[in-house]
């Protein structure tokens, strides 16, 4: 019987890896100074929660996940662009907002950067904008860092989907001013968002930005990281796994009837 007891319990313990499970933390800019000459916008490295979120979210991934960081496209590209993440498989991006250049100089006032090299993909929210990913293969895992999220009042959903059935509807950057209220203190904010599951189940993420379209928020995005479920550590077992687990079940039941007779 403690065969029995323990095989029931590794399926209970298995069972909940296959959940959805999101990884988020924001960063202000350290040297922010609400009506100080930078705006509190200028370039940071990866640090604080933002980091800590990331990191998290890489620690229940191999080395050899796909990132994409925009550095092999020119700057001013509409969409649809061809994304490569590796053993991940390709993905398509098509919808609102377009590739873009680090300058220096722009940082301040409008606070958006890269997080790799000097390239990221940028879109505004004018109204209610949309861009999507859509990808060649299930995949179990998507992480980005987002750059100025919400500091003209503007927010950031995501939508998960399987074979065009949508899974869930997520809130990346809530609205915290409302549309075209400066908020300076996250002026060069820094997020990073992602999520993960146990199997293979996404295959399109739609993004979802509001704002006014007189006053736009405006987003970067950068450092677009996809993982095979393969790549995800502590996979679920797959619906055969459990299958053969649940004969080797019956097997140990089979086994303590025939000691019994």
């Amino acid at each position: 019987m403690r065969s029995l007891v323990a095989l029931s319990t590794l399926l209970l313990l298995a069972a909940p890896l296959g959940a959805q499970t999101v990884y988020t933390g924001f960063t202000q800019n350290p040297g922010c100074v609400v009506g100080g000459p930078n705006m509190c916008a200028e370039k940071i490295a990866p640090q604080g929660a933002a980091l800590t979120a990331r990191n998290a979210f890489f620690s229940n991934l191999t080395n050899n996940v796909g990132t994409q960081n925009f550095e092999s496209f020119a700057p001013g590209l509409g969409a649809p662009l061809a994304l490569d993440f590796g053993f991940a498989g390709v993905a398509t991006l098509t919808g609102e907002g377009n590739t873009e250049a680090e300058d220096p100089v722009d940082i301040i006032p409008f606070g958006r950067y890269a997080m790799s090299g000097n390239r990221y993909y940028q879109a505004r929210a004018s109204g209610v904008a949309n861009f999507s990913i859509l990808f060649s293969q299930l995949v179990a895992g998507f992480g980005f860092y987002g750059i100025d999220f919400g500091d003209i009042g503007g927010s950031v959903g995501i939508d998960l989907f399987s074979g065009g059935t949508l899974l869930t509807s997520l809130v990346v950057q809530p609205q915290v001013a409302a549309p075209g209220t400066f908020v300076p203190e996250l002026n060069g904010g820094l997020r990073y968002w992602g999520v993960l599951y146990g199997s293979n189940t996404i295959d399109r993420v739609d993004f979802t930005l509001t704002g006014l379209p007189t006053d736009a928020d405006v987003f970067a995005f950068d450092d677009l990281t996809v993982a095979d479920a393969s790549q995800v550590q502590g996979t679920v077992p797959e619906p055969t796994t459990f299958a053969l687990m649940g004969a080797g079940l019956f097997g140990v039941v089979a086994v303590k009837r025939r000691r019994r007779k």
